[in-house]
């Protein structure tokens, strides 16, 4: 049976726990995770559910402040003797002295094909920069950040209107059955982990906390894929009436489909010049549109406003008449 230390904390991280632990192949001897923090305003302490699990199946628990340079941490953990540590979306790096315990080799679980969009958010990142698929890496840790050989790689689609909490969903759901199969098959020796080409390296995109603030003069295309990479936290959003209005779900298209002059309603907006004016809130039909830069359209389709549920935007508008034709600044 093959013994595996597991360094993890989210959901993602507790569903691929659950596949290993439920595959007979493997023998999970010790968890490692976050310490418990306290959440919301109430400031309760809320287990993880990675400790969860832990706790539901008697699997030993760690959860260090700290694991570099942390001696007793490290001593306790070389008695376990285990194959390999399996380390996915861990907030700490982990060091050297630790790389070098299990008897075969270090894991960890990547969303992108390295060495492409390395670092803390290659699904975002995908997103981010438009592309139609993503992958799971499953790689030989060393210590650089994401650097490690390639030991096998599983193609994801990306839909138009995969956002990053339906792209994770998608990455939890086959991670932990293909880290199965890529465990057996190399503990096997039937594959084997290839170096990265470190020329061909990119590294994960980076968004301010300002990019959340949705600035129309944008394109509409750039602001679409700014919704997908913030959904569902923190969130797309502007103001209207001195609150937040969160942008939760939207399209875009090109401006090559407004209306002439002659079918557009007389309440759709402003239209002069044979064009609506920037940053405009324009109603066509059913459709709710903000005018953008480049002249191109966010069609947006739900939103919430600040401390509210989230609505469709034809129930918001029947509340808000006056938000056709309002015009951001």
């Amino acid at each position: 049976m093959i013994k595996i230390w597991f360094f993890w904390t989210p959901v993602l991280a507790s569903r691929v726990l659950e596949d290993i632990y439920n595959s007979w192949i493997f023998d999970v001897k010790f968890i490692v995770t976050a310490t418990d923090k306290p959440v919301w305003r109430g400031l309760n302490v809320t287990f993880n559910p990675v400790k969860e699990f832990a706790l539901d199946k008697n699997i030993f628990l760690f959860q260090p402040e700290k694991i570099r340079w942390n001696t007793d941490f490290i001593e306790k953990i070389k008695q376990f003797e285990v194959d390999y540590f399996i380390v996915v979306a861990y907030s700490k790096i982990i060091p050297a002295e630790i790389l070098q315990i299990p008897k075969k080799m270090c894991i960890n679980i990547h969303g992108s094909i390295l060495p492409k969009h390395r670092w803390a958010s290659p699904i975002q990142s995908a997103l981010i920069e438009w592309e139609t698929k993503t992958w799971v890496t499953i790689m030989k840790m060393d210590t650089g950040m994401d650097t490690g050989d390639i030991i096998d790689i599983l193609e994801i689609p990306i839909d138009k209107l995969e956002t990053t909490q339906t792209l994770f969903d998608k990455f939890w759901q086959v991670s932990g059955k293909f880290l199965v199969n890529t465990l057996i098959a190399l503990d096997n020796w039937t594959i084997k982990p290839i170096p990265q080409d470190n020329i061909k390296a990119t590294y994960c995109s980076k968004i301010l906390k300002e990019d959340w603030l949705a600035d129309f003069s944008k394109p509409a295309k750039t602001l679409f894929n700014l919704w997908k990479w913030l959904t569902p936290w923190p969130g797309l959003y502007t103001n209207f009436k001195d609150k937040k209005f969160i942008i939760e779900e939207c399209d875009f298209i090109s401006s090559s489909v407004i209306p002439a002059p002659s079918v557009i309603p007389a309440q759709a907006g402003i239209y002069k010049n044979n064009k609506f004016q920037n940053w405009e809130v324009v109603k066509i039909e059913d459709k709710i549109w903000i005018i953008c830069g480049e002249s191109s359209i966010l069609i947006l389709k739900k939103m919430k406003l600040e401390w509210k549920k989230t609505q469709d935007i034809k129930d918001f508008i029947n509340w808000y008449k006056d938000f056709v034709g309002y015009v951001f600044k």
